[in-house]
């Protein structure tokens, strides 16, 4: 006989049970309304480089009926690409761009009447204005100066500069004591990114230059197609090319099968004294190392003040389809979230998320502690100086001061090309090549995570004119979405930008589980961007474990298309880029990690059990392009076919 207490608790339970059920049921039955209510939520799109989960917050707790959503992307803000998504109607809601030209232009709506354009500061509406309208607000800046190790500083009995004579003063004692000095007996660097570089060959000359008379009228004379670099701006390159010459910056980081300098790790672990860069690279390099640091402005050389480097981290606009369609309420919240993001809360919660130290609304209080105190007093006395040539252009004159600093070409040539660019554009070749079935959209970095139809049709299209066994895709080196339609020569300059030459290598089962493995290593990286290492493939299937926290993917079988193993006493050709080859050498992270494919560096002992069979001329652009026309009596397609899985995802 079951006693009263049991009876009771028993009693309990059953009730318990009957209001789960009943819970569950309500849940079950209200689940449908749920879904409508997420579905009856207006979905907004923006194209930015990383997540922005404090703005979306912000945005979608102030206005419950709008759901903001961020499609990163590598390539972040580029003008070129994302004028090709607007028109071929990929285009996000909300546009990020730099300083638009061109055909961007034609894709903004006219945000002039709208109240919030009247929160920022009227000198930098008036610089960014199209015509006498306003097409975009300015998102909040970076500031940019000289990153510098104050412990090394002060521990050393180096002086702190405060002219550009103190500072390779500073550099040539670091380097001669080795002081913060790196494996190739450097102890500054800028990252090698053309963007970056223009703007620092232009910053040098901030205070003797461009923040002077002089500089304002040519620059103004700039914009009216009076002035030239070449002739005019060959100084902008005296103190990089005096820094290589006398070794304080390795010159590898510019050349174009480089990547870019590992300033963090190099800043954090001490083994660089001093870099150039922006508070957001100062703030990861604090938050990744026991050292102290601070940042400097730009010194003059001809006894002048120094200058601060700002400039917008981008511009956002409407995507202009919205004001020609019916979706009203999409425009409506488009423009909701642009107000939001004028106010002293959005430009918080953006700073949060992106690390911008600058605000241009004209009613913000500025946080002081973002500033550093190496460029406070430029700041508080006015010297800042906001660089407002167009981001395309900026890349163009990086890219030929990159040649430059390397070696590749001579400066007069490169400065010449600058005005040609300048006069004429990129002079884009037109050519038709042939015709795209359906779209194929880099998004996401999903060439660096997953299996795409468009990883898939170059990889194809290098084994097919290689002829080789096997063809793999670094996904870093897609850089562009290909759309339904017909192909240009241009677009592909979008598609695969990059100049790494194809080569053909006789490799074991061995060598390509290595590589396959290699390939995996970096799907988790700073802030959980994914590396370029990935490989696409053509001849090959390959199934990996997804990343776990901190730890990278890991491979686990592979096998060639029809299911069978890799033999393994067989010989494949495989073809590659001479980068993954050790073109570039394998220090600061170029040749991503292949050693096992190294046939030509002297950095890490050659490849065993791997022979270089040819050398080609083909580029993943040259040899996409010649697939195409190849195949121009017939539209050019490429499907997922499980040639790379997750086992996860499909166990």
């Amino acid at each position: 006989m079951m006693n009263r207490n049991m009876k009771k608790i028993l009693c309990l339970i059953i009730i318990a049970l009957c209001l789960m059920v009943i819970g569950f049921c309500l849940n079950g039955c209200a689940s449908p309304a749920t879904e409508k209510s997420n579905t009856d939520k207006i979905v907004i799109t923006m194209l930015y480089a990383n997540d922005l989960p404090n703005l979306e917050q912000l945005v979608e707790t102030t206005y419950t009926d709008i759901d903001l959503q961020i499609e990163k992307n590598a390539l972040g803000t580029i003008d070129g690409e994302t004028e090709r998504r607007l028109r071929n109607g990929h285009g996000s809601d909300i546009v990020a761009s730099t300083i638009a030209t061109g055909d961007v232009l034609d894709y903004l709506a006219d945000l002039s009447a709208d109240d919030y354009i009247s929160s920022y500061q009227s000198g930098i509406m008036r610089k960014i204005a199209i015509d006498g309208k306003n097409l975009f607000i300015p998102l909040p800046a970076q500031y940019y100066g000289y990153i510098y190790n104050a412990t090394f500083v002060r521990e050393n009995g180096l002086s702190v500069p405060k002219t550009q004579d103190e500072l390779v003063a500073m550099l040539k004692k670091a380097k001669k004591e080795h002081i913060g000095t790196d494996e190739n007996g450097s102890d500054f660097a800028v990252n090698g990114t053309p963007a970056t570089t223009a703007t620092f060959s232009i910053a040098t000359k901030i205070p003797d230059f461009f923040g002077l008379s002089d500089g304002i009228r040519w620059l103004d004379n700039l914009k009216k197609g009076k002035a030239s670099f070449k002739g005019s701006l060959e100084m902008c390159l005296d103190l990089p090319m005096e820094m290589i010459e006398k070794g304080y910056m390795d010159p590898h980081p510019f050349a174009s099968v480089s990547n870019a300098a590992p300033i963090l790790e190099k800043m954090s672990s001490g083994k660089m004294l001093m870099a150039f860069d922006n508070v957001t690279m100062l703030d990861d390099i604090r938050k990744n190392s026991n050292y102290e640091f601070d940042m400097l402005p730009m010194f003059s050389s001809e006894g002048n003040p120094a200058w601060t480097v700002s400039a917008p981290t981008a511009f956002l606009g409407i995507n202009k389809t919205l004001t020609e369609g019916a979706d009203k309420a999409k425009l409506d919240a488009c423009r909701k979230i642009l107000g939001l993001l004028s106010t002293p809360e959005g430009q918080s919660a953006f700073m949060m998320d992106n690390g911008a130290a600058y605000s241009y609304l004209a009613d913000y209080s500025q946080i002081p502690d973002i500033v550093p105190d190496g460029i406070k007093s430029c700041i508080e006395n006015g010297y800042n100086y906001n660089i407002s040539l167009s981001n395309d252009f900026m890349r163009y004159f990086g890219n030929r001061c990159n040649a430059v600093l390397c070696g590749q070409t001579d400066i007069e040539s490169a400065f010449a090309e600058v005005d040609e660019y300048r006069k004429d554009g990129s002079k884009q070749s037109a050519t038709l090549l042939g015709t795209i079935d359906h779209d194929m959209i880099v998004e996401n970095y999903n060439v660096r995570m997953e299996e795409t139809e468009i990883g898939n049709l170059i990889s194809d299209a290098v084994r097919e004119i290689t002829d080789a066994d096997i063809a793999v895709v670094n996904g870093g080196s897609i850089r562009g979405s290909l759309y339904e339609g017909d192909i240009y020569s241009y677009d592909l300059d979008y598609v695969c930008p990059y100049e790494d030459h194809i080569i053909i290598l006789e490799v074991n089962a061995d060598v390509i589980r290595s590589m396959l493995s290699n390939s995996l290593s970096a799907m988790i990286r700073n802030v959980e961007i994914p590396g370029g290492r990935f490989l696409n493939v053509s001849g090959l299937k390959y199934s990996f474990a997804e990343p776990d926290g901190s730890s990278p993917a890991r491979l686990v079988d592979v096998t060639l298309p029809d299911g069978a193993p890799l033999d393994e006493n067989a010989v494949y050709t495989i073809a590659v880029t001479d980068y993954m080859a050790g073109s570039g050498g394998y220090y600061d992270n170029n040749g991503d990690g292949f050693t096992m494919l190294n046939v030509y560096s002297n950095d890490v002992p050659k490849a065993k059990k791997v022979k270089l069979v040819c050398e080609t001329e083909y580029t993943f652009h040259s040899i996409l392009e010649k697939y195409i026309v190849s195949h121009n009596d017939e539209e050019i397609g490429a499907q997922i076919e499980g040639r790379i899985t997750s086992v996860e995802k499909h166990e």
